[in-house]
């Protein structure tokens, strides 16, 4: 009697142990952050004045494991280039005259590698630089069928007037919906899930 017993305790237990297991099992699910794909073939290729999106860069690639690729002007620019209240900057005629195209060192890519292109830049004038237009001009057939994730820094314009900007300028792009930084992994996350 005494075996018997000790018996049905011990199936009780071991009943109890694969209940638990599966129910925490299920509530790690349920709480899952959105997951990076892993097999995602991705490359970041930002351009940065001030080091911000670099910041931004470095931020997205410990999220997405990706190469970062620094895109560099012929000419660089200077803190007169970028003083977007004198009319005669650089910027500021690279707003005003969207047919500029400011010459940018090559990029060292195999696009025919990457799915997935992040380009990332400073807002200047509610937009992406004129730099940005040079390499999507230059790299166009490359980046034909690629999925593109914009991102930006700024200290006030949204993300949503370039991304206005890229799609009227580019509509043949697979574009998804940019993001503005500084932004936390979770996020990162959640916007490359979009």
């Amino acid at each position: 009697m005494k075996l018997k017993f000790i018996k049905i305790i011990m199936a009780i237990l071991a009943v109890n142990a694969v209940v638990l297991t599966a129910c925490a099992s299920k509530t790690a699910n349920n709480n899952a952050q959105p997951q990076i794909d892993k097999d995602m073939k991705s490359v970041i290729i930002y351009f940065t004045h001030s080091g911000n999106t670099e910041l931004a860069a470095k931020d997205l690639a410990a999220v997405t494991g990706a190469k970062i690729i620094r895109l560099m002007p012929e000419q660089p620019y200077s803190s007169e280039d970028v003083d977007w209240v004198n009319e005669q900057s650089r910027c500021t005629q690279e707003h005003l005259d969207q047919s500029l195209r400011p010459a940018i060192k090559p990029v060292d890519v195999n696009f025919a590698a990457i799915d997935t292109v992040f380009i990332g830049f400073p807002i200047w004038w509610h937009e992406e630089p004129a730099v940005i237009r040079t390499f999507l001009d230059n790299y166009r057939e490359q980046l034909k069928e690629k999925v593109i994730y914009p991102f930006c820094t700024s200290y006030e314009s949204p993300m949503s007037e370039a991304d206005a900007t890229l799609r009227k300028g580019y509509p043949d792009y697979n574009w998804k919906t940019g993001l503005r930084f500084p932004a936390d992994p979770d996020q990162i996350k959640k916007w490359i899930d979009q």
